[in-house]
């Protein structure tokens, strides 16, 4: 992570007030850090995630913690996930608050579809879910305070793993190829 001061040079001991930057190509992925805890679930919730990891699901969503503060630094963190179309999302929770900022694509929650500028809150430990619509969803999760927070996977029946699974299996190619978010591809020049 780079701190740039106010005339853009890079020292960290003279930026004003503590402004720092964190560039999208510093991020770290989520799997590669211990900010969330492995996800906590029933017996058949671990069944059924393992048929939809089983088809490959991993190719449909990458998540990127993009700066990451303790309670002690008094910071917000920060992490893009990128849930391409139709990713099945399981409904979960987290033992943090959280908001949620949409910069590109549709997450559909129940009868909303909430899109580029939308946002939506979620108080710790309340179940919720959306699903990516037909061009993906970035999303950006912001929280304050924060050294980890866990994941409490929801149980459901399991003709909806089934039904997750199944989606992974039709799209699973489409996720392959496409290998940039739309916001983090507009960085690379």
């Amino acid at each position: 992570m780079s701190d740039h001061g106010v005339d853009g040079a890079m020292d960290d001991t003279t930026s004003p007030k503590g402004m720092r930057i964190f560039r999208a190509t510093e991020g770290v992925p989520l799997q590669e850090t211990d900010f969330m805890s492995a996800p906590t679930m029933s017996d058949d919730a671990r069944v059924g995630l393992g048929k939809l990891v089983g088809t490959g699901a991993a190719a449909g969503a990458e998540v990127t913690v993009l700066n990451r503060s303790t309670p002690e630094s008094g910071g917000f963190s920060l992490v893009h996930c990128w849930f391409k179309a139709e990713y099945p999302l399981p409904r979960h929770s987290h033992d943090v608050d959280c908001m949620y900022y949409v910069i590109s694509g549709e997450a559909h929650m129940g009868k909303q579809v909430l899109r580029a500028g939308d946002s939506f809150f979620i108080p710790a430990d309340a179940p919720y879910g959306y699903t990516p619509g037909p061009d993906g969803v970035e999303i950006l999760e912001i929280r304050k305070d924060c050294d980890r927070f866990d994941m409490q996977v929801n149980d459901v029946p399991e003709s909806r793993w089934d039904a997750m699974a199944q989606t992974s299996v039709e799209l699973r190619e489409r996720w392959e190829s496409e290998t940039t978010s739309p916001t983090l591809a507009a960085n690379q020049g």
